[in-house]
Parts: structure tokens; sequence; C-alpha cells
């Protein structure tokens, strides 16, 4: 059924809504049938799955068969930072699973390279505390930034892997859309295909209404990305940060002069940022090592 309700609002052309018991399914309308038959109603099912499944990021993402030829990545939403300990998986509401709906479906209709949402899964927890959790197609042979770049020696190839990342950004840029959490574990990259890139994990992810991103919060995103290389160790040499940056953000910008020239007034900010995380970042990765290093205390 095409549904309208006060408690989910008007869905995504092409995603239609069922209600089971207290739980709501909003699912892709091509793959309804194979969907409703995966039981994500049923807590008991979602249990299962998620209890053998692989940990990624915050949590365990089962992949399911939906068909023979169609698997689905499940992923729960969860809080991070200092609320993860005190709210865990309970959001005020269902909004913040049918915003990332919204925002990717959008994406996907603008051309950006972004994962095709198969299903919503939506319940209540207790009063106006609901739980979520987002099922995407899987992406068959790939593997994440970080890894495709450790995994290159040559810099030449490097940089020519960048330049697709950059052009894959844009597009994500040109559709209106600001991941917001922008970094090297969520970007996938084909093994057989380097040029097919998919920006995944838009949980947090904003749509411009305008229908582009202005210039600072592109800098901003591109500068986010440029630390999280930082971070995992990839660009600790400063030439070599210097070269891939220019690979990825003249790819970004390649054709478009005026969005150069404004991207040019955020570079020494960015740069600036950028310049913090590599003379700080090995200091503060060696302080959390140590840390965990420490013997307990005793109670």
């Amino acid at each position: 059924m095409n549904f309208q309700d006060r408690e989910l609002g008007p869905l995504p052309t092409g995603y239609v809504a069922h209600r089971i018991g207290s739980t709501w399914l909003v699912l892709d309308e091509v793959h309804v049938k194979d969907l409703v038959q995966l039981r994500l109603a049923d807590p008991a099912v979602r249990r299962s799955l998620f209890a053998r499944a692989q940990r990624r990021g915050r949590g365990s993402t089962p992949s399911v068969p939906v068909n023979a030829e169609l698997r689905v990545v499940l992923r729960r939403y969860q809080h991070g930072g200092s609320l993860a300990g005190l709210t865990g998986s309970r959001f005020l509401g269902p909004s913040r699973a049918l915003k990332e709906l919204e925002v990717t479906a959008r994406a996907e209709t603008g051309g950006a390279p972004v994962p095709h949402v198969l299903c919503l899964v939506l319940w209540p927890v207790l009063g106006p505390l609901w739980s979520a959790l987002i099922g995407t197609r899987e992406e068959t042979q790939v593997d994440d930034l970080y890894e495709s770049l450790v995994a290159l020696d040559d810099p030449r190839t490097r940089q020519s892997l960048l330049r697709a990342v950059g052009n894959a950004i844009r597009h994500l840029h040109e559709a209106g859309v600001e991941h917001r959490d922008l970094q090297l574990r969520n970007i996938l990259v084909g093994r057989d295909e380097p040029s097919r890139i998919v920006v995944v994990d838009l949980d947090r992810a904003r749509f411009h209404p305008s229908g582009t991103m202005p210039a600072g919060r592109r800098a901003a995103n591109l500068g986010r990305l440029a630390r999280s290389a930082v971070k995992t160790g990839l660009w600790g040499n400063p030439r070599n940060a210097t070269r891939e940056l220019a690979a990825l953000v003249g790819a970004y910008s390649a054709g478009n002069r005026r969005l150069r020239v404004e991207l040019r007034s955020y570079v020494g900010y960015e740069r600036l940022k950028l310049r913090a995380h590599q003379l700080t970042y090995p200091l503060r990765r060696w302080l959390r090592r140590w840390k965990a290093a420490l013997p307990l205390r005793p109670a």
C-alpha cells in the first residue's frame, strides 16, 4: 500500500510502509515480497541476525540474502560519544532513520554514488523512545578507501584512486548532500574497478534545500576526509599528504573555475587544521595506547 501517516510522514517515491504489531516496515516496493519474508518485525529474528554478525563501526552489520541476486546489509542505529552509554540504541521518535532514507533517496535521484536503501525497521521502545535499523543493498567486491590505499604502493596509482574519490564526492555535493562523517572507512572502492566508488553511512548526512552545498561546507567535508587520513597514519608524511590531497581536490573541482576560486578562500583554515592533526595526532594515539596498557585498578 502507498502510505501517508502522521506517525511516519510522507515516504520517498518507490517506498511503501507496512505495520506489523507495533513495528513499522518501510520497504522498497520492488522487493516488498522478499523483504517481508525476512521477518524483520520479529524481535527474536533481529536478535539472532545481529548476534552472529561481524562487527563494524558501532555495532554488528548482518548481511542477509533477499533473493538469489540480492543481499541486504542491516545496520542498527546507535548513539556515539557521551550518549552511547546512556541511551544506546534508543532515539526520540523514528525521525533519524526516516531522515537517512530521505537524504539517501534524494542523493540517489541526483546521481550520487550512494547505497540503495532497501528497508527500514522502526519500533517503539518506551514512551517517545524508538529504536530502528536500516537495510541497504550490499556492495560486492569492495574494500573501504583506507584498505584500498594501504594496498597500493605506487604513488601514481594512489593519486588516480583519489581523483576518482574526488569526483564521487563532487557528485554527492552537487546533489545537495553533506555527509558530515566523511572519512576513509565510509567510502567503498571496487576491487576490480577502482573507479566504482560508493559513499556509505549517511545517518548523519543533511540535505541542503538549495540543491547544492555552499563552498564552506564543501571545504569542511573535504578537510574532514583529509584529517581521517592523518588519523589512520596514511598521511603522516606532509609531502605525500600534499600531493594526494591535491589529486583529490583537483578532481573534485575539475572543470569549475568558480568552485576552485571559492574553495581557495578556505584552503588556509583547512590546511591549518590538517597540519595541527599531523603534529598532534601521533601523541594522542600514543596516549590512548598508554592508557589502555595501564593495569586495572582493584575494585
